[in-house]
């Protein structure tokens, strides 16, 4: 193990001790725990730092260690990983620097003010997932960023997770449609002494009351039954008589909706609460759920902002989305106000008195656009908002109070939406997840049986990852768990503790569940993973052709080798191998399947996906086929296990089963050392990639399944990439890539990013650069020729737009210096608005 200091310098090589280990656990730590012996001493300083299964550890308090005599000193020494600096940093607010503030907003925005502190004393902080949940109010006190960053998984009643510098707010759950299968007994997993606790003394839930919040609830109108109206109290209820079912994962429905895992839900007659009419009444076990948070709301997005007289604070927004029935004056409850609380921008959380204009309408001369709202300034925390940096900006979101909605926001079941349904649905996913027993287990890992696969094994051994596990004894049907805590040792990665358990962690408190259900909507961002190629050397695509030799020689006679080859025709590839990734099983359509070689952690992952294979069973060439002639497989999720040793080449397969039932049989993805044939045993094995040696430090990965053609004027592929990987054009995934000059959809996107691009004139000799717009003029930002910026020279002159027209890069120079900036846009200082 090499530890290095801040500059990269080698400060020791040492061997650790057999006790040392990693511990790691969802929502705790991910420290490193060296033991080691020298003859001399040594302080290790603050900010030292070593690399174990492609992740960097830190040094953030002194070694310990004890002198056994002037030439034995035993160390002990704790290196933990970037999520440790969030426990020594404090949560503040990133516009105005208080520490104790509240804040409300849907998970995206908490979570987001999360990034922003971390990136306030450190780079390369990213937000990963994030569930969808209503806006909560979380008021923070001179937290730490770790409890402040809990405290948002607490309220939400999710998880958070660190990957790296990349965090995600959502359940952390891994490989559940494809467990890793384990139990006790030799060659099946589990060393002796497993053992299984109860968490709790609690009965599961059978039915589960509901109250929900008051807001825009008109109490002489809602509900329009009078019996019900009694019962409300003025909060929203359960949609009543609604049943729906739910998987697990999704809601019936919904796109990915499983009938055969599903249970379902209904509500009483009073709109109270929820039960599982699947199963009968036995205990009669109660609990509740508070979704105080769920009442009927529109949420907005500002269209416009007008600063009608920015001195005395006098701001107004236009919201042009707004439908044309939806008049907020016609829907105002009582002698109540209106108001709008801000969901996002510098007011986020902030509450204020408006006047709403649905229709345009002229007021002393002058003509206000319709869909207007006019902000009533206030003073809030010692400061007149709106004004300043507290203004309204365009994209801010909103939503308007006091006000009683049309019945669609409340209750719509034509398509399960509206506010009743939001909290129906919530109270499902906590009922499926309290339904159960609580209990965990916990084991180590036979090493043994561990280490003749380990390559395909170790990457499942992941927190949140799922297991299948069973004993005959006293879980003979099987059941599913996660992976809550990892304990590796440093010398014997093949053999950890691990604790399964169907618990959802909540900070320090747990509560477990027999099958645990994602409970959580995620965000899907409209964005896949970044596409990436690895490095294509000559000497890569010699070992291929190498390995492609013993894994298909059957199929194809020896090399050639010629100075020139003149045909007219070239096809490359495996009858063998053609097949390709679809959106579902029956499916014709390709779909684009990226598998990456993850240079950091060492790992290669594939993602889930169902393959149609095109040969197989295949025996006339006809214009079409059925789909139903056609063999599918559904393929798991794979992440190896960390491949330290680079001089080791393997092969992707995908193993299949021959025998299935249904429209679709079970695969997975393995890595191999040694080719296999086609079919052996039960299964087809699919050759997939190869995964070639390292050289200077980097590995190449490349697929081998589907065919090139070649004709005179004609190429058919899916990909055209350079052999340094960093230019591409991709047609399955319509994407290209030029370097970092030309980006079209490389984030799955559908975005066209250019750099530094040049227009010319139609004269052929006039060229200026393409602008590019940075906000703000920020005096501590590098700006570079084409950028666009807007800035007031002060708080009573007009705002102007510039552009740079430095040739060299700037920083700390104002718009108003002409020889580094041009006025593209001059404003005016208008009349005082009404």
């Amino acid at each position: 193990m090499k530890i290095y200091d801040k500059s990269d310098r080698l400060l020791l090589d040492i061997t650790p001790d057999d006790n040392s280990y990693r511990n790691r656990a969802i929502m705790g730590e991910n420290d490193l725990t060296l033991y080691f012996s020298l003859p001399t001493h040594i302080e290790l300083p603050i900010g030292a730092y070593c690399r174990f299964e492609g992740e960097t550890y830190t040094l953030m308090r002194p070694e310990q260690f004890k002198m056994k005599h002037n030439r034995l000193f035993e160390y002990t020494v704790t290196f933990s990983s970037s999520q440790a600096s969030a426990k020594i940093w404090k949560f503040r607010n990133p516009v105005d620097g208080r520490l104790k503030f509240p804040l409300t907003a849907k998970p995206k925005e908490h979570l987001q003010m999360f990034i922003d502190n971390m990136n306030r004393r450190d780079t390369g902080w990213t937000m990963g997932e994030c569930i969808d949940d209503v806006e909560k109010l979380i008021s923070y006190d001179h937290d730490y960023c770790w409890d402040a960053l809990t405290k948002i998984a607490n309220e939400f009643k999710t998880e958070f997770e660190f990957r790296g510098k990349r965090v995600s707010l959502r359940k952390v759950e891994y490989n559940k449609s494809y467990p890793l299968p384990l139990s006790y007994g030799r060659g099946n997993g589990f060393k002796p002494n497993i053992g299984r606790s109860n968490s709790s003394d609690a009965l599961p839930v059978e039915i589960l009351f509901v109250q929900g919040g008051d807001r825009n609830i008109d109490r002489s109108k809602y509900p329009k039954s009078k019996t019900l109206r009694a019962v409300s109290n003025g909060c929203l209820l359960l949609p009543v008589g609604a049943t729906i079912g739910y998987d697990g994962e999704h809601f019936e429905g919904e796109d990915g909706y499983n009938p055969a895992n599903a249970r379902h839900y209904a509500v009483d007659d009073l709109g109270l609460s929820i039960r599982n009419i699947d199963r009968p009444l036995t205990t009669m076990a109660e609990d509740s759920l508070d979704r105080s948070d769920d009442y009927p709301k529109r949420v907005g997005t500002i269209s416009s902002v007008v600063a009608v007289n920015a001195e005395k604070n006098l701001y107004d927004f236009i919201d042009t989305s707004i439908p044309p029935e939806l008049n907020y004056e016609d829907y105002l409850i009582g002698e109540e106000s209106m108001t709008v609380v801000f969901q996002s921008g510098e007011l986020a959380g902030r509450e204020f008195d408006v006047k709403y204009y649905h229709e345009a309408k002229t007021i002393n001369g002058t003509t206000k656009a319709g869909r207007r709202f006019e902000i009533v300034p206030q003073e809030i925390d010692g400061v007149m908002m709106p004004g300043g940096t507290f203004v309204p900006a365009q994209t801010n979101t909103y939503a308007v109070f006091n006000v009683m909605l049309p019945d669609s926001y409340i209750r719509n079941d034509s398509d399960k939406s509206g506010a009743e349904w939001d909290m129906f649905k919530s109270a499902v996913k906590y009922l499926f997840d309290n339904e159960e027993k609580k209990f965990s287990f916990t084991g180590e890992l036979d090493g043994i049986w561990a280490k003749k696969d380990w390559v395909n094994i170790g990457g499942r051994i992941i927190l949140g990852g799922y297991i299948r596990f069973t004993d005959a004894n006293f879980e003979p049907d099987g059941v599913l768990v996660r992976i809550t805590a990892i304990k590796d040792y440093i010398n014997n990665p093949h053999s950890p503790k691990i604790t399964l358990s169907n618990e959802t962690i909540s900070g320090s408190v747990s509560s477990t569940i027999k099958q645990l259900g994602s409970t959580d909507v995620v965000i899907e961002d409209n964005q896949r993973a970044a596409l990436q190629f690895t490095k294509r050397r000559f000497r890569d695509a010699k070992e291929t052709i190498e390995m492609i030799e013993a894994a298909l020689s059957d199929n194809f006679s020896s090399r050639i080798n010629p100075i020139a080859v003149e045909t007219m025709s070239l096809l490359v590839g495996d009858e063998r191998l053609q097949y390709q990734f679809v959106a579902a099983p029956g499916s014709t359509e390709a779909v684009a399947h990226n598998i990456e070689w993850l240079e950091a952690s060492k790992q290669l992952h594939a993602p889930a996906g169902t393959i149609q294979h095109l040969t197989l069973g295949i025996d006339s060439i006809r214009p079409s086929h059925q789909p139903n002639e056609y063999h599918y497989w559904n393929v798991g999720e794979f992440t190896s296990s960390s491949l330290q040793d680079g001089s080791v080449r393997y092969y992707l397969y995908i193993r299949a089963q021959k025998q299935y039932s249904g429209n679709a049989g079970a695969a997975e993805f393995r890595l191999e050392t040694s080719s296999h044939e086609l079919e052996e045993g039960d299964f087809y094995w699919l050759l997939c990639g190869i995964l070639n040696t390292e050289y200077d430090g980097e590995r190449s990965f490349a697929t081998l399944y589907g065919f090139t053609e070649i004709l005179p004027g004609r190429i058919t592929a899916d990909r055209l990439l350079a052999s340094d990987g960093q230019s591409y054009f991709d047609m399955l995934n319509a994407a290209m890539k030029l370097k970092d000059k030309l980006m079209f959809n490389t984030n799955g996107d559908g975005e066209l990013r250019l750099k530094g691009t040049i227009v010319q004139s139609q004269n052929g000799i006039d060229e200026a650069p393409l602008g590019c717009y940075r906000g703000e003029y920020n005096n501590e930002t590098t700006y570079f020729n084409g950028d666009e910026v807007t800035y007031a020279e002060s708080e009573s002159s007009p705002t102007c737009s510039y552009r740079c027209i430095s040739q060299t890069p700037i920083t700390g120079v104002p718009p108003t210096n002409t020889l580094s900036w041009q006025v593209t846009a001059a404003g005016v200082q208008g009349e005082a608005g009404i």
